[in-house]
C-alpha cells in the first residue's frame, strides 16, 4: 500500500466506503462508472492499493476510503506469457495450480490461491496448447490442460460456484455497520 494511503488512513479513520462506482472487467481493465480508465498512473495506483477484505470483497484503498470493486468474473485476470502467467491488476509471477471451464465458456485458473479469469484474447491459444485434440464438448472435457510448463487439472464448474468456492464477492455490498456512500470519488 502506498505511504500516502497509510498516512490518510491514520488521519481520517472513519471515511464511508464507496460501492458501485469501480469495476474490474475480465481483461483486468478498470472501469469508473461506465467509462474504461485510460490514465496509466491511476491504473497503477489502483493496482498497488488493490486487495480483498475478510468478506471476500475486492477494493481499492483510495486514501482513507475503501472503494469496493464490482468484478465481471474474478479478482484477477490472467494472460499467458512465454514465462507462464501474468495477472492483472497485480502480478506476483506465481504458477497456476488448477483450471476451470464455465458452461458460459470462461476459462479460469487458480493462481496463488486466488481465482483469475483467463483473458479471452488468450483463450484459443491456451486451449490449443493445453488440449489440442479436444472438440470443446463440456460434457467430455480433458482431465487437464497440458501446458508446456506444467499440466493443470481441469474441471467444469459454473462461475457462481467458483466464486463461492474461492470466497469471491462479485458485487460487493455494505456489511453491518458500514455506511455505503455513492458520493463522488476523491480520486
Amino acid at each position: 500500500m502506498d505511504a500516502a494511503v497509510i498516512a490518510a488512513l491514520a488521519k481520517w479513520p472513519n471515511v464511508p466506503a464507496v460501492f458501485g462506482w469501480l469495476r474490474l472487467d475480465a481483461r483486468g481493465q478498470w472501469w469508473i462508472r461506465e467509462q474504461r480508465l485510460q490514465h496509466e498512473g491511476m491504473a497503477a495506483f489502483f493496482a498497488r492499493n488493490y486487495s480483498r477484505d475478510a468478506h471476500g470483497r475486492a477494493y481499492v484503498q483510495n486514501g482513507p476510503q475503501k472503494v469496493y470493486v464490482t468484478l465481471d468474473a474474478a479478482p484477477l485476470a490472467a494472460r499467458r506469457t512465454a514465462a507462464g502467467w501474468a495477472t492483472l491488476p497485480c502480478d506476483e509471477g506465481l504458477p497456476a495450480r488448477a483450471a476451470f471451464l464455465t458452461p458460459e465458456g470462461l476459462l479460469l485458473i487458480e493462481i496463488g490461491g486466488e481465482l483469475a479469469v483467463v483473458d479471452d484474447r488468450d483463450l484459443a491459444a491456451v486451449l490449443e496448447e493445453g488440449a489440442p485434440a479436444w472438440d470443446g464438448d463440456l460434457a467430455l472435457p480433458p482431465p487437464a490442460l497440458a501446458l508446456s510448463d506444467h499440466a493443470l487439472p481441469l474441471t467444469v464448474m459454473p462461475l457462481a460456484d467458483l466464486q463461492r468456492r474461492y470466497g469471491v464477492v462479485a458485487t460487493p455490498k455494505a456489511e453491518g455497520g458500514e455506511a455505503p456512500s455513492r458520493a463522488s470519488l476523491p480520486i
